[in-house]
């Protein structure tokens, strides 16, 4: 709004300017103000019109005929909407304020008198047209470019927000507390395994630390971490769970975001009971263009609320290289599938 009314104000005084010029081009010499108020003020007058009625078309254009879908279109009805605009202001101007004010002549002789000042008003006026166009176009463009700008950057920051929040969910004291006590017990059962474990434990980590600041990784680094985070599950629980992963090759090229995969593996186990009685299967596959992770259902009395925080921040770190969906199917099985991003859609 500030801007429109800068652009309002600036109005009169660019009509005065045109004023001036035409009257140096005729006569040679500037005009007084004190005897040409009849030409200052229907020129300041003619401006803040031009001005209005500029702003106006461009306001309407941009709704219809945006610049960036159809800039030599939008460029061309733009500059013939103005100029027709400003022919009918100088048609009334001329009416208004040189005969029906001065009535110096009659409308002909000044059409006849004037026709030289007539014909540079008509190729000033053209010219003018044509530079405001550009004007607009140019600041049209550098608008979309900062917006794009604030955009990327706020997009960015939402990445590494999410990113974080993932991060922060693997680090969680609960598993870290359990695996380390894992540790101590299979120090005393079994070295060989303890040992194995503790590098997995290790690899697992390492992975999270070099990963997470990546928005997208290719799915073999992915499933490369789950099979790592799965060996610690399956010594934690041994025969009361176990994973399934059956992925084409073809599809392992593939893109998703960092930890996405192994958040869902992470959630069947916080969300379900797992015992010899009511083991946890888990099981990764494909069904068209999606990556399935399906579990049996044992559900706990008390669900943890983390369930849908996780499944958020894998939607939302999606939503910035996909507009599929993340589909969600709790019939028989609890279904999660996962769009597969190609690496054409990344560039």
């Amino acid at each position: 709004m500030n801007k429109n009314w800068r652009f309002i104000t600036i109005s009169p005084l660019l009509g005065i300017l045109c004023y001036v010029l035409a009257f140096y081009s005729y006569a040679g010499d500037l005009p007084g103000v004190e005897h040409n108020l009849t030409g200052y003020l229907p020129s300041a007058v003619f401006g803040l019109w031009a001005g209005m009625a500029a702003l106006f078309i461009s306001k309407y254009l941009n709704r219809i005929i945006n610049w960036r879908q159809q800039h030599a279109l939008r460029f061309l009805i733009q500059c013939s909407a103005l100029y027709v605009v400003g022919l009918a202001l100088i048609a009334i101007y001329s009416e208004m304020f040189l005969i029906s004010i001065r009535k110096e002549l009659t409308y002909s002789q000044f059409w006849l008198i004037y026709n030289d000042e007539i014909f540079k008003t008509l190729l000033i006026l053209f010219l003018s047209v044509i530079v405001y166009c550009i004007i607009d176009f140019m600041i049209y463009s550098f608008n979309q470019m900062r917006e794009e700008e604030i955009r990327s950057v706020e997009m960015m920051n939402n990445q590494l927000n999410l990113q974080f929040e993932a991060l922060k969910s693997q680090l969680n004291p609960h598993f870290l507390f359990n695996s380390l006590n894992t540790i101590s017990s299979l120090l005393y059962k079994d070295t060989k395994v303890a040992e194995k474990f503790i590098r997995m434990f290790a690899e697992s980590y390492r992975f999270i630390f070099k990963q997470n600041d990546q928005p997208l990784i290719p799915l073999q680094k992915e499933l490369d971490f789950v099979e790592a985070y799965n060996y610690l599950l399956q010594v934690r629980f041994q025969e009361a769970y176990e994973l399934k992963i059956n992925i084409p090759e073809k599809i392992k090229n593939s893109y998703v975001p960092p930890l996405s995969v192994q958040m869902l593996v992470e959630n069947a186990i916080k969300h379900n009971l797992i015992s010899q009685t009511t083991p946890l299967s888990v099981e990764i596959g494909s069904d068209n263009n999606y990556l399935c992770v399906k579990n049996n259902i044992n559900p706990l009395r008390e669900q943890p609320e983390s369930f849908q925080i996780g499944i958020e921040n894998i939607k939302k770190r999606y939503s910035f290289f996909t507009n599929d969906s993340i589909l969600l199917d709790k019939s028989e099985h609890f279904k999660v599938s996962l769009p597969l991003i190609s690496q054409t859609r990344i560039n």
